[in-house]
């Protein structure tokens, strides 16, 4: 990619303020929406994904063959290695591990997209390889072949049936998990969790059903980068560190 291409594609990238703020935004409530995708695309706020960024905060895409690719580390472990391997190419650049709300992350990059003419920012959601294999184990026992896996699962969400809940401000959610153990975790608390059946689906089934219902009846269980965000902004404020709200057994 030419540097003038380059150059273009960072400052509408500084434009639409994709930067340090995100970081800020995974903490604070999000304007009310009208539009039921946009309802939907907020519960993701408590999902943190990581990408690499310049010193400014500024999100680095990465040139793949004829697209550019802004890749949405679910893991920081895995960003930070992907940086590594960043930086041993293009030594004298400055980069690190920005973290941001994927609904915002998403958002913006769609944004960016609609200013984009003769080039393509792909944001693909990379997810743990044990959480993909995960699902991939969960899906075949649900009946699917492997095709149907390989060709439509993304990005692994683990759920139960019936659904476990929590208790909200707003009511009683049932709740989707990015990640797995945070699942097993959930259901270590529940006294009849034998009579639960661990199931898994693609990112963007869960998202089509929970735009499909009358009802906010759903909402995502943070994974552990939202908490270990959460506490280390609690540390910097001098506040005690945040604590994860307790599921509970589904309704019979």
């Amino acid at each position: 990619m030419g540097l003038g291409r380059r150059r273009r594609l960072l400052a509408l990238l500084t434009s639409i303020g994709v930067g340090c703020s995100g970081l800020l935004g995974l903490l604070q409530p999000l304007p009310a929406l009208a539009i039921p995708q946009q309802e939907a695309m907020k519960k993701l706020a408590v999902i943190p994904v990581f990408v690499l960024a310049d010193a400014k905060g500024v999100p680095l895409p990465l040139q793949r063959e004829k697209a550019l690719v802004l890749p949405l580390y679910l893991d920081r472990v895995k960003a930070e290695q992907e940086l590594a391997a960043f930086l041993k190419v293009n030594p004298t650049i400055k980069a690190g591990v920005l973290p941001m709300p994927m609904n915002v992350a998403l958002e913006r990059v769609q944004e960016l997209n609609k200013t984009l003419k003769d080039l393509k920012l792909l944001s693909p959601v990379i997810p743990t390889p044990s959480d993909l294999s995960q699902a991939r184990t969960l899906l075949a026992k649900q009946g699917l072949d492997q095709k149907a896996i390989q060709e439509g699962l993304s990005v692994p969400v683990f759920f139960t049936k019936p659904l476990i809940t929590v208790k909200t401000p707003q009511g009683e959610r049932g709740l989707f998990f990015f990640d797995y153990a945070s699942l097993q975790k959930a259901m270590a608390a529940i006294p009849d969790r034998n009579k639960l059946t661990v199931q898994a689906a693609d990112l963007s089934a869960v998202m089509d059903q929970i735009v499909k219902q009358s009802k906010d009846t759903y909402a995502f269980y943070p994974t552990p980068e939202y908490f270990r965000l959460v506490e280390q902004q609690s540390r910097a404020k001098g506040a005690g560190p945040a604590g994860a709200p307790a599921p509970v057994a589904p309704k019979r």
